[in-house]
């Protein structure tokens, strides 16, 4: 069937490997520095980090790449909006969106937000996810201190809206 292709084309595109980032460090960073580039794993360079992961248990986590990497493409064969990519490990998943804004935080938050909703909708339409017991979207931005208060009532219609818990802050848990 079309649904099946479909899902087999967009299944084989998200595992590239030249989309997956494989680490099971205790601390590492994603960046999206490089201009037109997909966003990457790095484990050296601290400066560089746009979003912490803190990996205590050192389980082996995947990063896969959406933006400038997979295409992923509207029933009009137009190019859907995408997050910066995926973290998943275990049983969970985690959409990210990173920002690297300063100023009002409801400009840049409201933005990142709606990215996020746009690429959950568009592999929730592709690609069952049911299996990711545990499924969240992180909002990341280093130039912002840590404000959940400033988002609790966005975090809680995110959650509402999209079944995902979301986070605002410029690290993520493993956990």
């Amino acid at each position: 069937t079309v649904r099946n292709w479909k899902y087999n084309q967009i299944m084989s595109d998200i595992f590239k490997l030249l989309c997956q980032d494989i680490t099971q460090e205790k601390k590492f960073g994603i960046c999206d520095d490089i201009p037109n580039h997909r966003a990457y794993v790095d484990l050296n360079n601290g400066s560089k980090w746009m979003t912490v992961v803190q990996n205590n248990s050192m389980l082996p986590v995947t990063f896969t790449a959406l933006d400038n990497c997979i295409e992923l493409r509207g029933t009009d064969g137009k190019m859907e909006s995408r997050c910066e990519g995926i973290i998943t490990y275990g049983n969970t998943i985690i959409f990210i969106e990173i920002k690297e804004r300063t100023g009002d935080s409801k400009t840049w938050a409201k933005d990142a937000d709606k990215q996020l909703r746009a690429t959950i909708s568009s592999i929730k339409s592709k690609i069952n996810l049911d299996s990711f017991e545990t499924k969240r979207a992180a909002i990341t931005n280093r130039l912002q201190s840590r404000s959940k208060e400033k988002h609790t009532v966005r975090m809680k219609k995110f959650l509402e809206d999209t079944g995902y818990l979301l986070s605002v802050d410029n690290r993520i848990k493993i956990e």
